[in-house]
């Protein structure tokens, strides 16, 4: 995120201010887990695959009994998916999409042989089921959240971030219509969520943090 909190413009367009570094770290990130969890939005923006393209750490998974790459697993409330993502032209890994009813006839047909399709009969897609299911069918043990904000501020209302891992970008956006790490300005969570810094690493012009749930 910027200096200013900003984590993407007022457009809700990709992250590119930062440097290669920050992307091989986001690999490294993804190569500690055992499943990678985003929200439409971010997979559509970023026009994300969700993969570790790192051969290294692939075959560091694999020495170590793992599969590849992560199993990952999308959340969508109503369901809007191109089939022609490259999240779901990746074979990589397992791709699981939760979702909701509200996912048209028509859309489920497109995506349903491309993924594991789990639809709830809510309007909104229950997380702590959808990370069991993560849990008990997939064996994701370590799940990594890469957004979007509205999908973080989500797990964090509900208590279930663990860790948080944060890129301080040299530059300043300013403005009220840019997203923040919870999204835009709106109201506060019931509680605050307290963290320690576990680690703080500067590389060039950015800082790399790690902060851990503080309980």
């Amino acid at each position: 995120m910027t200096v200013d909190g900003k984590i993407s413009t007022r457009s809700f367009s990709p992250s590119l201010f930062t440097s290669p570094a920050d992307k091989a770290r986001l690999q490294e990130i993804r190569a500690e887990a055992d499943g990678i969890l985003v929200g439409r939005g971010t997979v559509a923006a970023d026009s994300m695959s969700l993969g570790l393209s790192r051969k290294d750490l692939q075959a560091q998974r694999t020495a170590a009994g793992k599969s590849p790459a992560p199993v990952r697993a999308i959340v969508s409330n109503s369901g809007r998916f191109d089939p022609r993502w490259k999240v779901f032209t990746n074979t990589q890994s397992p791709l699981v999409v939760f979702s909701t009813t509200q996912m048209t006839t028509a859309s489920r047909a497109k995506v349903a042989g491309l993924c594991d399709l789990r639809l709830f009969e809510k309007p909104q897609v229950p997380l702590l089921a959808a990370l069991r299911i993560l849990r008990e069918e997939y064996g994701v043990r370590r799940l990594v959240c890469e957004g979007g904000a509205q999908l973080f501020r989500s797990l964090a209302e509900a208590d279930f971030v663990d860790e948080i891992y944060v890129t301080l970008a040299p530059f300043i956006f300013g403005g009220t219509g840019a997203p923040t790490l919870t999204g835009l300005p709106g109201s506060f969570l019931k509680t605050p969520r307290a963290f320690r810094i576990a680690k703080m690493e500067q590389i060039g012009d950015e800082c790399f943090l790690h902060f851990r749930r503080r309980r």
